[in-house]
């Protein structure tokens, strides 16, 4: 189950024009939520994890600390009344086990063998909760997956309307100022029985103060080349006197520029079973397979190895992964929604127009109500972008990051075809190379109300990419 690998190809010959197809399991070796619920308990909640709205993962939580509490690698009912007490549990519950402590950074048979798991009596009394989310720090709590039973914890959960998010981090660094919780579903896709999930515990006082509990993913079983760099330089096997192709630094074909919405938008679930070693099902569970920009996506210096961006050394080694401290912080909102459409050029006069007051260190919002209103259920070949000088005005403005509902660049020069789009990426890399990472095509922009909010970027938490899949959640202060 923590399978995980990435392959990259080229998307068209330009320097810098790289996407990756990402495949892991639905219980990857991170931190994973698991939600199926054929019953539909009601009609908010939905059947699949793609489907459960915003307040069932953005919210205040309870914290139970059952750590001195567990009998031979089980939680009890009684042990969560104890932890309970006398108060009343939030929606979401997270429980504090301590086994995540020992987690070896490769998985083990060990560490999944010796994970605290549910009893059946446990499983049911949290039924009673009226809670929508529990989450642990333990690799599972379902003792099928731990060979520890037959009891189905996560079908008791589920089937009552919970999600259950397994092999949470740092538990122990939470204080009582981080009261808000963002439970984040990187890979969002209908039908999937359940995936990655990038969990933030965060002070919404104080926004930047923040504790991150999920667990980062790496490649397994093949890990990734040991190189400080997210990327090897390219060396060709074509020799001089042969005719060969243009050097491709990683296998893969050579995608058309107009197929990008293709090759970079793809997902795939392959069901399986699991069986235990006695052939008895343990649970049903998916390949997931992703692309480049599948649904919202975060992006970020990754590939310049012929130097063309200017992207300091430093810069492209901070970015291997997202750095936690762009992720969440307090956001401002500029609304252009009437003043912008397809293949439109914002230049800094719209966003000094609409300045809400941006300050150093805001995540930047823009809305242009494209992915909404234009392009939904549609390739966004024709999307809006950024003019270099507005890129520009944000850089000078000190920005965490930029939000977008959009994509940065627009076609450039303009295409025959609104299927084709062509794009230098100056403006990415001008953003990255000034360490602002960007994310694009995020959705439901109209209904904020208020211009300033805090904001979280859940990505997912792996490592040498160029797009990171996203959930973006805004929390507005009445």
């Amino acid at each position: 189950m923590s399978f995980y690998k990435v392959t990259y190809a080229m998307s068209g010959v330009q320097p810098g024009e790289i996407f990756q197809k990402g495949m892991l399991t639905t219980k990857p070796y991170t931190t994973y939520a698991t939600f199926h619920n054929p019953k539909e308990t009601d009609s908010w909640a939905g059947r699949y994890l793609a489907e459960l709205p915003a307040k069932d993962l953005v919210g205040p939580y309870s914290l139970l600390d059952v750590t001195n509490s567990i009998e031979n690698g089980t939680i009890t009912a009684a042990a969560l009344k104890d932890a309970l007490g006398d108060q009343r549990p939030e929606r979401t519950v997270f429980l504090r086990t301590g086994h995540s402590r020992n987690r070896p950074p490769t998985p083990n048979e060990e560490y999944l063998a010796s994970s605290p798991v549910l009893d059946e009596a446990a499983a049911h009394y949290l039924t009673t909760l009226g809670i929508r989310m529990l989450g642990s720090d333990a690799r599972t709590i379902d003792p099928r997956y731990a060979g520890k039973g037959e009891t189905p914890v996560y079908t008791i959960l589920n089937e009552a309307g919970i999600v259950v998010i397994d092999d949470m981090a740092n538990l122990d660094q939470v204080r009582n100022s981080h009261t808000m919780a963002f439970i984040g579903i990187p890979l969002p896709i209908r039908w999937a029985l359940g995936g990655p999930a990038r969990v933030f515990a965060v002070d919404p006082n104080n926004p930047l103060d923040f504790v991150d509990l999920s667990h980062v993913v790496d490649f397994h079983p093949n890990t990734h080349r040991d190189h400080p760099l997210p990327f090897s330089l390219p060396e060709s096997e074509v020799a001089i006197d042969e005719i060969g192709d243009y050097p491709n630094p990683w296998p893969g074909r050579i995608e058309p520029r107009e197929e990008q919405g293709k090759t970079q938008r793809g997902t795939r679930l392959t069901p399986f079973r699991l069986l235990n070693e006695q052939g008895r099902e343990i649970g049903q569970d998916m390949y997931i397979e992703y692309s480049h920009g599948t649904g919202t996506h975060i992006e970020a210096a990754f590939f310049d190895p012929w130097g063309r961006h200017g992207v300091p050394e430093e810069i492209l080694k901070r970015y291997i992964r997202i750095p936690k401290d762009r992720l969440v912080g307090e956001a401002a909102l500029i609304d252009l929604a009437d003043q912008v459409g397809p293949l439109q050029q914002i230049d800094s006069r719209h966003l000094k127009r609409n300045d809400p007051g941006l300050k150093a260190g805001d995540i930047c919002v823009m809305r242009a109500d494209i992915t909404d209103w234009s392009f939904y259920g549609s390739t966004p070949g024709n999307t809006p972008g950024l003019s270099p000088d507005a890129a520009m005005w944000l850089v000078e403005k000190k920005i965490r990051a930029l939000v977008l509902d959009f994509a940065v660049e627009k076609s450039d020069p303009m295409p025959s075809s609104p299927a084709v789009k062509y794009t230098p990426n100056k403006i990415h890399y001008f953003l990255h190379k000034n360490d602002i990472p960007v994310v694009e095509w995020c959705v439901n922009m109209k209904n904020l109300r208020k211009k300033r909010f805090i904001l979280a970027i859940c990505a997912l938490p792996a490592s040498h990419q160029g797009g990171f899949p996203a959930q973006v959640f805004a929390l507005e202060k009445w």
